[in-house]
């Protein structure tokens, strides 16, 4: 079932979403330069990191084992 999330939060983690899925696409493609493709990285990188501070604030990163 899914969780219930605040809208502000929701639409926060979808906008990453969406960007994170869109730069590994262009990673993945390649043909750039390489400050590019490092800026690139470090933009998914910092992506990554808030996506997961969201998940962890809304209790969507926990495994109920």
């Amino acid at each position: 079932m899914a969780q219930a999330l605040p809208l502000f939060d929701r639409s926060e983690l979808d906008a990453i979403r969406r960007q994170r899925e869109h730069l590994q696409r262009l990673l993945k493609r390649g043909g750039v330069d390489a400050h590019s493709r490092i800026r690139r990285e470090q933009k998914l990188a910092i992506l990554t990191a808030r996506q997961i501070e969201i998940e962890r604030r809304l209790g969507m990163g926990e495994r109920n084992a």
